[in-house]
């Protein structure tokens, strides 16, 4: 049985991936900062370190080694030239949640992987919380293990994840709207964006790390939808007609939407074997779930 390890898997979509190992039947190990551990179906090993602290890291990892590591709570190439030092020569592969956000100066729709350039230098000493930004981070990032990397490792471009428990509450808000009677500012013009559900992300890392792909890989579910229309989308799923407006106040507003597609091409992915579930399969599920929990925030 293969030995996982995965950096960030108590909250969100890092539940996904921890219930799709156990559920594949590895043994997974969960390494968190905090005490709170998740109920999952199946027997799992805690670790605690701060993710930040090398010599928290490795001191939490000294004399262990995993098949798989799976790093979700790394944000900028500090961290992950930490995890280089601290596993090299301890694990098989190694697999980096990157994010559809470093492509963003790109601008353009339908990206491919190629189209960043990970020979470009890094910045060390820099966090993407503050003195640069989260995309430019996970740019940075993917630009030191390209370049440093000491065991194989893939890296997974993610767009926009959509679920019931999402902390940012994106999809929770826009139902909470729907659900409500309560207007909602979309501007017009916006750009085509891709999303995948917290399950969907789940499958798609799991295959990553133990098919032993390496390099850069997109993911996404299609069709990719502008604002207007999955907004429409949403209202559908919950039998209700959205109030949507072009001009408003700013609490109104959607704002995760952008003036410029956002989405990624996913061949490569699928030439290499994995098939994304279609936006339908999974969408109408977590739309339902969202609003079951808006309906108990409510009664409370």
């Amino acid at each position: 049985m293969k030995n996982i390890l995965v950096m960030g898997g108590t909250s969100f979509a890092g539940k996904a991936l921890v219930r799709e190992l156990l559920r594949q039947d590895y043994h997974v190990t969960v390494a968190t900062r905090g005490q709170a551990k998740v109920d999952f179906e199946g027997s799992v090993e805690w670790v605690q370190f701060e993710r930040t602290d090398l010599d928290s890291m490795v001191t939490a990892f000294s004399g262990k080694a995993y098949d798989v590591v799976f790093d979700q709570i790394g944000y900028c190439a500090d961290d992950v030239a930490d995890a280089c030092e601290v596993f090299a020569g301890k694990i098989g592969h190694y697999v980096f949640t990157s994010s559809i956000a470093a492509y963003t100066t790109i601008h353009t729709g339908g990206m491919v992987e190629t189209d960043l350039d990970l020979e470009v230098g890094w910045v060390p000493g820099r966090h993407s919380t503050g003195e640069i930004g989260y995309g430019e981070g996970k740019l940075q990032a993917e630009a030191y293990l390209a370049q440093m990397a000491p065991f194989p490792f893939a890296t997974a471009r993610i767009p926009i994840v959509l679920g019931a428990d999402d902390p940012l509450n994106r999809l929770g808000w826009l139902v909470g709207r729907i659900l409500d009677g309560a207007p909602i500012v979309i501007q017009p013009g916006c750009g085509v964006l891709g999303y995948i559900g917290t399950a969907e992300k789940g499958r798609f890392l799991t295959w990553l790390g133990l098919s032993g792909q390496e390099g850069a890989y997109n993911a996404s579910s299609e069709p990719w939808l502008d604002p207007v229309e999955f907004t429409r989308l949403t209202g559908e799923i919950l039998g209700a007609e959205p109030i949507v407006l072009t001009e408003g106040d700013e609490p109104d507003r959607m704002n995760w939407i952008n003036q410029f597609d956002l989405t990624m091409d996913v061949s490569k992915a699928r030439h290499a074997g994995f098939e994304f579930a279609e936006f339908d399969q999974w969408f109408p599920n977590v739309v339902k779930e969202t609003a079951a929990l808006h309906t108990v925030s409510k009664e409370d």
